[in-house]
């Protein structure tokens, strides 16, 4: 007998008009098809909408825990979000792939801001490279202490005061 097994993961971040981000969030393996859309406030990285849908689902608590969504509006993406996500839509009335599903969310769109920049600061000096980072933590200071490139101790933190 043979099994077999499929996963797709997409994450799509968006520009939106208003400022904001749009970022969609869609799972689609041999059990489940799902989708979670969140919106997020710029420069804060507040999300300030959230829903979801399920086509099928190996989880029918899932189903049930759609509402608890809502429960993440106003989170920022920051240092402990992790525990705050988890602590609002996992457990026992909860859903795990939600919440895993907005904490990719979350990375995708500190990986919208990052990305372009190191694809950028690759040109120019070392000195002209750190200068380009601090100007885009100082512009979105929500990234401070998102990663290990923006830690206190980190050269790109020298003087900066964030």
């Amino acid at each position: 007998m043979t099994l077999s097994f499929m996963r797709n993961k997409v994450l799509e971040v968006e520009p939106l008009a208003d400022g904001n981000l749009s970022v969609c969030w869609r799972l689609v393996d041999a059990f489940a098809a799902s989708e979670i859309r969140t919106a997020f406030r710029l420069p804060d990285l507040e999300i300030i909408s959230a829903e979801a849908r399920i086509l099928r689902s190996a989880h029918p608590e899932c189903a049930q825990a759609i509402p608890m969504l809502q429960k993440v509006v106003g989170v920022r993406v920051g240092p402990g979000v992790r525990k705050i996500v988890h602590g609002l839509l996992s457990g026992e009335t909860g859903c795990r792939e939600w919440a895993e599903g907005i904490l990719e969310s979350c990375n995708a769109v500190i990986l919208h801001f990052t990305v372009p920049q190191i694809q950028e600061n690759e040109k120019g000096t070392e000195e002209e490279r750190k200068k380009k980072f601090q100007a885009m933590l100082k512009f979105n200071p929500r990234l401070v202490r998102s990663c290990v490139a923006f830690a206190d101790d980190s050269p790109l933190m020298e003087g900066l005061n964030l």
